[in-house]
């Protein structure tokens, strides 16, 4: 045996396993792109629709929207895994930013939080400037939170229902323009 013949094994050895490495890069990197599904994000969205295309379910918006919060749209994200979860923000003078879950344990709370009058299945709370709102609905957990003043908490509680392109629904129009009166 020659001594050149182990390192042509080492070498060839080494060659393989780098083929193989580049092969599970290419397949970790290329399956994503060829199926987008498998991705579990966060994804930034452009639209409501875009929205409910890759959750599965039409996110729940309030038609609640004080002016304080903008005239701009809100920023949307979408998150796939592990529990399906929408988020929207608005900035403005106020902000108030909304998730919703689908299925997953309770979001957590403080102790200290109590039902918020009138509003079935919710804890509310607040820490700092910002109050806290959770809220259950059906199979989904609603978070808000929002320096809007603690008396909006209802309001946006009782107005949240799902988006709907088809139509002029109390959600869509939320997004447009503060409701009148």
């Amino acid at each position: 045996m020659s001594p050149s013949r182990p390192l042509r094994g080492l070498a060839g050895f080494l060659l393989v396993a780098g083929g193989v490495l580049v092969a599970l890069r290419v397949l970790h990197v290329g399956v994503p792109l060829i199926f987008p599904g498998t991705r579990p994000g966060p994804f930034s969205v452009a639209s409501l629709e875009e929205a409910r295309g890759r959750l599965g379910f039409a996110p729940l918006v309030p038609a609640y929207r004080p002016a304080t919060l903008g005239a701009g749209p809100p920023s949307l994200t979408v998150t796939l895994g592990p529990h399906p979860t929408f988020l929207a923000v608005w900035r403005g003078a106020h902000s108030l930013s909304l998730t919703q879950r689908r299925g997953g344990p309770a979001p957590s709370h403080p102790p200290t939080s109590q039902a918020l009058g009138g509003v079935a299945d919710s804890r509310w709370w607040r820490e700092g400037p910002a109050n806290h709102l959770v809220l259950r609905r059906g199979e989904f957990w609603v978070t808000v939170v929002t320096d809007l003043p603690a008396r909006d908490l209802r309001r946006i509680a009782d107005t949240l229902g799902p988006y709907s392109a088809g139509g002029p629904g109390p959600a869509r129009a939320g997004l447009r323009a503060p409701p009148s009166g």
